[in-house]
């Protein structure tokens, strides 16, 4: 289980990602943590896309989207694009911090990456269009597949990084129209380096952090 007050203080003074690089355009993500089980673990909620032919279609992505002109600021993106994907609402949430910003390989976009946890009890109201199912993953499985080795000096260690989960125990939504064949899902490219960033400064931190 992880400590929320330990969190923030984490993302406080962590060293931040770098700032957004210009000429990109703008996008949010956010990663949602919760304790469930018994004993009870961390959980992070993940998406997959619907495979509707787009660059990303079928990929595990946390809910996240581009900023609209209507948005106030990134976290704005984080929490509408959250809410209009899975159906989780900005007052359900604390925001604990920022992991900073992210861009993305191939597609020329910033990406501010943002962690929070449920205030109170919450249901899923999924966008069929855009989610073909939701996941809740326990962090010890991920961490046990986290490779500190990787450095991101080389191009090999962007193809090494990815993380390969069992589904069927996880999947709290499944969309009719879009069914998840896999009994295997990778968690990959732009997703998979915010999910390493997340566990190199939790585990470099642990205890104070979280229990693995």
């Amino acid at each position: 289980m992880f400590s929320p007050s330990a969190l923030k203080q984490l993302l406080q003074t962590a060293k931040a990602r770098v700032a957004p690089l210009p000429g990109l355009k703008h996008s949010a993500v956010l990663m949602i943590l919760f304790e469930a089980g018994t004993p009870a673990q961390t959980h992070a909620v993940f998406i997959m896309k619907t495979a509707d032919g787009s660059r990303h279609g079928g990929q595990i992505a946390f809910p996240g989207g581009r900023v609209e002109p209507e948005d106030s600021s990134t976290l704005a993106t984080a929490l509408r694009e959250t809410r209009e994907e899975i159906g989780i609402a900005p007052e359900q949430l604390e925001v604990m911090g920022s992991l900073g910003h992210f861009s993305t390989l191939m597609t020329g976009y910033d990406v501010a990456v943002f962690v929070a946890r449920p205030r109170t009890a919450w249901h899923y109201l999924p966008q069929d269009r855009e989610v073909a199912a939701i996941l809740e993953i326990p962090l010890p499985l991920l961490i046990e597949q986290f490779d500190a080795s990787l450095t991101f000096r080389s191009r090999e260690d962007f193809l090494n990084l990815h993380y390969h989960i069992a589904a069927g125990p996880f999947i709290k939504y499944q969309n009719e129209n879009w069914p998840v064949q896999r009994h295997t899902i990778c968690i990959w490219g732009f997703t998979a380096r915010v999910l390493h960033h997340f566990l190199s400064l939790a585990l470099q931190n642990a205890p104070n952090v979280m229990n693995v």
